[in-house]
C-alpha cells in the first residue's frame, strides 16, 4: 500500500468509485454516481467531519472512512448528507422514481417533502433552529469501505486506527457507530477492534468504543 491520507476534494471521485464497489446495492449507489459523490463531499464541508482514505502503489483508492461529530441535539449524519446532496437525490429519483419506495429512504420522507415544498412555494430560507449543544460528544464512524479486491490485507485495521487518532486529535474519547444485525462480518470485525454493543435496536446494533 502507498499509504493513508486525509482526503481532499481532489480525492472525492476516486473515493466515490471505491464506495460504489463496496456498496453496490445501497440506496446511495442506486441514486447515481453524482449523488454518491456529493454525499461524500459532505464530509469535507464542515470542521466537525473528516474523511480518510488508503491508496495502493498505483494511487488507486482502495479504502476510506468518514467520521462525524454531532454539535447539537438533532444534528445527524444521515439527514445531513441527504440535505447536502438533495439536488442530486432529486435527479436520481426522477430517473428512478421507484426508489421512493426503498426502505432506506422512507424515514426521510418529511425532509424530502419539506424541500420540495420549499422549492415550489417559498423563496424564503428556512428559519434556523436553536438546538441544545451535545454535552457528551462522540466521533461517529458514519461509513467505512474497503475495495473487495483488497480485503484481508490490513486496510480495515489501518483505517480504524486512523479514525481513532483523528478523534483523539479533536479531544474526543468516545466512538460510536451503527451496524445492521444481519452484517455479522462487520460486527465481528468491530468487536475484534475493541468495540462493544452499547444498544440493541430492532434491526441494528449501536456499537461504541472508549479511547484514552
Amino acid at each position: 500500500m502507498n499509504g493513508l491520507f486525509k482526503s481532499s476534494q481532489n480525492d472525492i471521485a476516486g473515493i466515490t468509485v471505491c464506495h460504489r464497489l463496496c456498496f453496490n446495492d445501497s440506496l446511495s449507489v442506486k441514486l447515481g454516481f453524482e449523488y454518491s459523490k456529493k454525499s461524500l463531499e459532505w464530509f469535507l464541508a464542515g470542521d466537525n467531519r473528516f474523511l480518510l482514505h488508503v491508496s495502493n502503489e498505483q494511487d488507486k483508492i482502495i479504502g476510506y472512512t468518514g467520521g462525524f461529530i454531532s454539535l447539537f441535539n438533532g444534528d445527524g449524519s444521515s439527514s445531513g448528507m441527504l440535505q447536502y446532496a438533495m439536488a442530486e437525490a432529486f435527479k436520481g429519483i426522477i430517473k428512478h422514481p421507484w426508489l421512493l419506495w426503498e426502505k432506506e429512504i422512507r424515514p426521510f420522507y418529511p425532509l424530502i417533502f419539506r424541500n420540495i415544498s420549499r422549492r415550489l412555494f417559498s423563496k424564503k430560507k428556512p428559519a434556523s433552529i436553536d438546538f441544545k449543544k451535545v454535552k457528551d460528544q462522540a466521533a461517529g464512524l458514519v461509513v467505512i469501505g474497503i475495495d473487495p479486491a483488497f480485503r484481508g490485507n490490513g486496510v480495515f485495521e489501518l483505517l480504524m486506527d486512523a479514525f481513532e487518532k483523528e478523534a483523539a486529535k479533536r479531544n474526543i474519547n468516545r466512538l460510536a457507530l451503527s451496524v445492521k444485525k444481519t452484517n455479522g462480518r462487520a460486527v465481528k470485525a468491530y468487536t475484534k477492534a475493541g468495540w462493544f454493543i452499547a444498544k440493541e435496536n430492532m434491526d441494528t446494533y449501536e456499537m461504541a468504543k472508549n479511547i484514552i
